[in-house]
């Protein structure tokens, strides 16, 4: 019988900046809840105490997929030409240095 997956249900959070990495990381925790003891119930999982690899990646994958501190600035064309500069006088330095 097919299961319906828990991410085509669920609602993404606004602040979510991957949404293919936080949906699937989802349904990975969705199938490795812990039973009455604590440990996973997922088959591939059996004999692993405690919350398993699998449950910690995933929870950690959904962490990265939202946005934590705001995007890096776009290069602007004065932030380009200043990378050049620095990088050829840096080569210039170092060629004189050689020779």
């Amino acid at each position: 019988m097919p299961r319906e997956r828990l991410s085509l249900l669920a609602v993404i959070p606004d602040d979510v900046t991957d949404p293919l990495l936080w949906r699937l990381a989802l349904d990975v925790v969705a199938a490795h809840q812990p039973d009455s003891r604590g440990d996973c119930r997922n088959l591939q999982c059996v004999g692993q105490r405690g919350v398993c690899a699998a449950a910690r990646n995933a929870r950690r994958a959904m962490t990265l997929a939202r946005a934590s501190r705001p995007a890096p600035p776009r290069p602007t064309p004065a932030m380009i030409q200043g990378r050049a500069h620095v990088t050829a006088r840096r080569r210039g330095a170092s060629s004189g240095w050689f020779t």
